[in-house]
């Protein structure tokens, strides 16, 4: 199973917005937040967070172009899509659907 690490909830006073909420297959509820980045305008920071204590990482780090509909690549981005593919789906569809509203 791994040893288990805590998600650290970023702090709303720093931009952060909630757009999402997943559960994955072990149970374990994560929360999608999102911020605008002021240097480039067109890409938007996501901050993964497993509320609670999760096996082996427990915050995940992505970017999503606006005009391009894309995850910019990280280590972050494959390892969630490696390791907890349900988890990774979820997420993409939590931020395609705050982009929509």
């Amino acid at each position: 199973m791994g040893r288990k690490y805590a998600g650290n909830v970023p702090s709303p006073n720093e931009g952060w917005e909630h757009v999402g909420t997943c559960l994955d297959a072990d149970g374990i509820e994560w929360l999608v937040f999102s911020k605008s980045q002021k240097h480039t305008p067109e890409w938007l920071t996501y901050k993964i967070v497993a509320n609670g204590r999760a096996a082996n990482k427990a915050n995940y780090w992505l970017t999503w172009n606006k005009l391009t509909s894309r995850i910019g690549f990280s280590r972050d981005y494959l390892c969630m899509r490696e390791t907890r593919p349900e988890l990774y789906e979820q997420v993409v569809d939590a931020i395609l659907n705050s982009r929509r509203s």
